[in-house]
């Protein structure tokens, strides 16, 4: 669990669902993965999603729980 990542969320005001969304996912499950370790995303995700919860890349996601390609 990425717990950084789920406060960071949760201090933004977003759901899941939300944050899916605005990450162009179909459904929140590809998100839900990513926050629950399941799925390492890619860099240009793992930037996207700090942006949006206005965090730095390397707060949210130590350099091995990201996808370098």
């Amino acid at each position: 669990m990425n717990t950084r990542l789920r406060n960071a969320r949760r201090a933004k005001g977003l759901t899941q669902e939300e944050m899916a969304k605005l990450l162009g996912y179909q459904s929140k499950s590809g998100y839900s993965m990513i926050e629950t370790g399941r799925n390492r995303p890619p860099l240009p995700v793992a930037l996207r999603i700090a942006q949006i919860v206005d965090q730095e890349v390397g707060q949210l996601f130590p350099a091995d729980e990201v996808q370098s390609s």
